[in-house]
């Protein structure tokens, strides 16, 4: 095991492409990929251009299913289940927009705190094509059992086809009971589609072998250091030959893309088992590059970084002292989202709630009642904090306004203390502005 020290000195020795004047406790958005995996991607490029017939006739799919093979063994899944995918929301809509609805009669339920881009995507499916849709309406903070209770109460209907929700949820950064909601699916008959954008590198997935969920999708490049964008999709085995790729490849035709019926032999079982493989591994003449660095990244967390265990821990420490700090810098009234139990609690993010000025009610109502406008005032309080690479990203919910930070192994203690003021100042500033307006 590595004797490395997490921290700022860790950042600048790995981490040598961030930034040095930003103080990126961000994470969460958009992830960041230490040099020895952006050298390999780069490396990559160069060989690929060197002579692209070699990689995309000869060399594709070994490297493709190399790289998942490494992937299911550091992850504890079977890779036969897995196909790489650029990100979470192209996994979602691989799902959904290949999956064989009756819209005369399917209906679909998610949560609303759904990432807006999953959210839409069924919202196109009901405007283009009338999927039906429902709504289970959450409002942190929240105990597991009325999260449960909430759900329970729509599945128990027996209307739903399939139910998508959260394992942990963007904004606010929450975490979902959901191995209970899986098993709710399962007990209602209702397919489970598990939005897993930041599961992969702070949650265990073995359950997906073990409980076997519908489907599941995750990022790769917020939480376990592979390049940007690249992530996995799950599909149980029930659904190889259902699902397809997307975009829908030349070799959907293909006969090693169509299962057999009734397998009776070892050769013919072998055929099924890389259906989705088979499907997935060449998709279009597109950058396979991120995809190809799995194997970096991991090696990098198992060596350096010593583990998950080790990663955890040492975020889990951070966060407790980095809460402290930002609730003493947001003031009186200032408040951790967190439920009696502690289970919304993930190792790399926490909420804060930022006390506003009486004056500032009639803004934060619009906010709270108007989409639109909340987008254009979160907008303009993260822009400030921005301009001066001090940024953590807002969110208004259950009457409040959210400050999300994220921790990770190359930030300290003052990282947080920094931030939090900063994005202190922008939010009054945009606040005041907006009064100025009303």
């Amino acid at each position: 095991m590595t004797g490395e020290t997490f921290g700022h000195d860790f950042k600048q020795k790995y981490f040598s492409y961030l930034n040095p004047g930003a103080v990126p406790v961000n994470h969460g958005s958009f992830g960041a990929a230490p040099a020895c995996v952006i050298d390999k991607q780069e490396s990559l490029c160069e060989e690929v251009e060197d002579y692209p017939d070699q990689l995309m006739f000869v060399d594709l799919k070994s490297k493709y299913v190399d790289q998942l093979k490494s992937l299911g063994e550091y992850l504890n899944i079977d890779y036969h289940n897995l196909a790489l995918v650029t990100n979470t929301t192209v996994g979602v809509n691989t799902v959904l927009r290949s999956f064989p609805w009756d819209f005369n009669k399917d209906k679909l339920l998610f949560h609303s705190t759904s990432f807006q881009s999953c959210q839409n995507t069924v919202r196109f499916l009901s405007e283009y094509f009338g999927l039906r849709f429902d709504v289970v309406e959450l409002a942190y903070p929240l105990e597991d059992a009325e999260v449960v209770a909430k759900f329970e109460a729509k599945l128990s209907t027996g209307e739903y086809r399939l139910c998508m929700f959260d394992m942990i949820t963007s904004m606010p950064g929450v975490r979902l009971p959901y191995e209970q909601l899986t098993k709710l699916c399962q007990k209602y008959n209702v397919l489970s589609l598990l939005d897993g954008a930041h599961s992969a590198g702070q949650v265990d997935l073995r359950f997906l072998d073990e409980i076997q969920p519908d489907f599941m999708s995750a990022n790769l490049h917020k939480w376990l250091f592979t390049p940007r964008s690249s992530g996995i999709l799950y599909v149980n085995p029930k659904h190889h030959a259902v699902i397809q790729s997307l975009p829908i490849s030349s070799q959907f035709t293909a006969e090693i893309c169509h299962p057999i019926a009734e397998p009776v032999n070892e050769q013919q079982r072998n055929h099924n088992r890389e259906i989705l493989i088979n499907k997935f591994y060449f998709t279009a003449s597109v950058s396979y590059y991120q995809y190809f660095c799995v194997k970096t990244a991991i090696e990098f967390r198992r060596v350096i970084c010593g583990g998950e265990k080790k990663i955890h821990e040492y975020q889990s420490e951070l966060r407790k002292d980095a809460i402290d700090a930002v609730i003493d810098i947001f003031g009186p009234g200032a408040k951790l989202m967190e439920n009696s139990t502690k289970t919304l609690a993930i190792p790399g993010m926490f909420n804060v709630s930022l006390p506003l000025r009486p004056e500032f009610k009639p803004v934060l109502s619009k906010a709270l009642s108007n989409y639109d406008y909340s987008c254009k005032l979160k907008a303009k309080c993260e822009k400030i904090a921005i301009t001066e690479k001090k940024f953590a990203p807002v969110a208004f919910h259950n009457d409040k306004l959210w400050v999300r930070f994220s921790v990770q192994i190359y930030n300290e203690l003052e990282d947080y203390k920094l931030v939090a003021q900063r994005i202190k100042e922008a939010v009054e500033t945009a606040f005041w502005n907006e009064y100025n307006i009303l």
